[in-house]
């Protein structure tokens, strides 16, 4: 049979809120505040089991917020905040990330914002996409799509380097990797779509006027 659950839940309310349920460390003044950690049990015949935050819906007003954020320091770095799937074994591969926001019946889709912090004192953060290597077949893709709409344009993309507002402003850089000892270095293409019953895309490249 299966072990017993345990169940902490607040309980309903017809006309007001639900009751709030806690879960924390207490703090410490001499030392580290305790840690908070929630861990599934593993399994030797099935897969592995869910762990799922999910925050509530309404059916009046927006639904709730789910936030996971790392510690504030007074004094050194912030906490880290790590997302990431396990190793995969040797007849599988490593587990998906998945980032998305949830579709609309009468208005926009969500937005999907992916930044760093500025710096006041020195440089603002990086952010950085890179794809994993492989030994036995061809590199991941990284793939950049804007949205498709039926009655009106399809969505942009745009790549802008930062503003220097004392210097020079930051360089883009679009280029392909080194060819090894049997292959040839990788190809560049910028392609305007075409076009069904209008004008095709046109390409400008220039340079900004002094």
């Amino acid at each position: 049979g299966s072990s017993g659950r345990l169940v902490f839940s607040s309980g309903s309310a017809v006309g007001g809120n639900s009751g709030t349920v806690v879960v924390g460390s207490a703090a410490a003044t001499g030392g580290r505040g305790g840690d908070l950690r929630a861990v599934v049990g593993s399994g030797t015949s099935g897969d592995g089991q869910g762990f799922a935050f999910k925050s509530g819906s309404s059916g009046a007003a927006s639904g709730g917020r789910t936030l996971v954020r790392g510690g504030q320091s007074g004094a050194t770095s912030s906490g880290l905040t790590c997302v990431g799937t396990s190793n995969g074994a040797a007849a599988g591969s490593s587990g998906r990330l998945s980032f998305s926001s949830g579709t609309a019946k009468a208005g926009n889709g969500g937005l999907v914002a992916i930044g760093s912090g500025a710096g006041t004192a020195g440089r603002g953060g990086s952010v950085r996409v890179v794809v994993g290597s492989g030994t036995s077949a061809g590199g991941g893709l990284v793939a950049t799509a804007s949205g498709r709409a039926s009655s009106r344009s399809g969505g942009s993309i745009s790549t802008i380097s930062g503003e220097g507002a004392a210097a020079s402003s930051g360089s883009v850089n679009v280029v392909s990797a080194n060819g090894g000892t049997s292959g040839g270095g990788g190809r560049l293409v910028f392609s305007s779509g075409s076009a069904a019953a209008g004008n095709a895309g046109g390409l400008t490249v220039g340079s900004g006027a002094a």
